[in-house]
């Protein structure tokens, strides 16, 4: 099975599940690829830890199952993904060629270096800061912030458990930074805070949440929303552990 349609569909789904792709939007770019494949009947069921694909080819049914752990947001490989997707379902390419694609894509490293991503945190940070009506100095401490974050994200483990751990460290360092913000120079750490977070909070995911629940897909939904309610739920108990933790020394 290793060239087989199946295969390729499998692996296709799971890469646009790990680069972010809402289990609908997985859905339909298999469906796709499985017609260009000339796959009599295509059965796809895909959930954010999961997914199952069954397939009607010259051999019979054939089902698969990926289990997937690692899960990001990279926009760049969800739209080299989707071409791969849509050419396959024009008929040119075959399962051995969306094989390589998909190989060829993963073990592409990231153009952006890590000062790239340091400096895009940190502008993304002090951007919201000031927007919501951060002075200077706060947006500069959330732009210090951010940063961290990057450094934590671009460090994540594959498990959940691993990440939950980063996540909550990165709310520990970022409330620290606004509890010291607030004690030296009486800033409000509340803006520090949220700018500094804001690129882990889990926004996307929860749109994603929205419309599965509007599409009836309440079992990809729910999986969706707990991750999301849990990672906000790491990011504020490291906030408020580092805010105790200042207040009990004095901070403030």
């Amino acid at each position: 099975m290793s060239e087989s349609p199946l295969a390729a569909l499998l692996a296709l789904a799971t890469a646009l599940l790990e680069a972010g792709a809402e289990p609908y939007r997985v859905e339909e770019a298999v469906e796709r690829a499985g017609q260009g494949f000339a796959l009599g009947e295509v059965q796809v069921f895909v959930t954010p830890p999961g997914l199952f694909i069954s397939v009607a080819g010259p051999n019979g049914h054939e089902t698969g199952v990926r289990r997937v752990r690692e899960r990001s947001t990279d926009l760049g490989r969800l739209a080299t993904l989707n071409t791969i997707a849509r050419t396959a379902e024009r008929g040119d390419l075959s399962p051995a060629e969306c094989l390589q694609a998909i190989a060829g894509l993963k073990s592409t490293a990231s153009p952006y270096g890590l000062g790239t991503d340091l400096l895009a945190g940190a502008v993304a940070s002090s951007a919201y800061a000031w927007f919501i009506g951060a002075t200077h100095l706060e947006a500069g401490l959330a732009a210090l912030g951010g940063a961290f974050t990057i450094l934590m994200r671009r460090g994540r483990g594959g498990r959940f458990a691993e990440r939950f751990f980063l996540l909550a460290a990165s709310g520990f360092v970022v409330g620290l930074i606004g509890i010291a913000g607030a004690a030296l120079w009486r800033q409000s750490a509340g803006d520090i805070v949220a700018g500094g977070l804001v690129i882990l909070v889990p926004g996307l995911a929860l749109s994603g949440v929205l419309r599965d629940l509007l599409a009836g897909d309440f079992l990809s939904a729910a999986a969706g929303g707990l991750e999301a309610l849990t990672v906000a739920g790491a990011l504020a108990a490291g906030a408020a552990l580092a805010v105790a933790a200042g207040i009990a020394l004095g901070w403030n």
